[in-house]
């Protein structure tokens, strides 16, 4: 059993002390302040017109969204936010955005751990079929964290933006339900 942080949200996916709970709308200043400058904007929201605000951030997932912090130990805040949402039309497939860890806590696998929190609620709570996913080409470490979890790349994917006024290559990833499993069989130790 792990340790229940101090927060009031509730827990969708808990893993030792680490655990993703549902999105309080009194942490958006928080979350705001984790974004470091307009390209990390940029690369997390592209949709989103600097300067980001709370009421930006508590707007993203939208009516049908999923967001989740991520808690640990004990800790009254915080350590990332992520969103779980469905895929327009296609019942069965989820698409994860605006994954995000407080940048004093970077480098420390944080980020990985959220996605396979997310994963597991996606693909063995919600029943998912596929889970998808956008990232810039340049955004490399969030792309070895998608990768070390399993996503791969199916295709890539231009769009304009008119807070930068022009296109913009994404590289689209993908991980489906099965993919998931067989890949915690092989790290399940026998």
């Amino acid at each position: 059993m792990g340790v229940v942080p101090l927060h009031a949200g509730k827990i969708h996916v808990q893993s030792g002390p680490w655990c993703l709970a549902a999105f309080d709308p009194l942490m958006a200043p928080l979350i705001v302040s984790w974004v470091q400058d307009r390209h990390e904007l940029f690369w997390l929201a592209p949709k989103t017109i600097p300067p980001l605000t709370p009421a930006k951030v508590v707007a993203w997932p939208g009516s049908d969204g999923c967001p989740m912090l991520l808690y640990g130990e004990q800790r009254a805040e915080p350590f990332g936010y992520v969103e779980l949402n469905p895929m327009p039309g296609q019942k069965g497939h989820q698409w994860m955005g605006h994954c995000l860890i407080q940048p004093v806590q970077r480098g420390a696998g944080l980020g990985r751990l959220t996605v396979e929190l997310m994963l597991e609620k996606a693909f063995l709570n919600d029943r998912a079929k596929t889970v998808s996913l956008v990232v810039f080409p340049d955004n490399t470490t969030a792309i070895r964290c998608y990768r070390a979890t399993g996503f791969r790349q199916i295709g890539e994917q231009v769009k304009y933006f008119p807070n930068t006024g022009r296109q913009h290559c994404m590289l689209q990833m993908r991980l489906t339900r099965d993919e998931y499993l067989q890949l915690r069989d092989d790290h399940t130790p026998t």
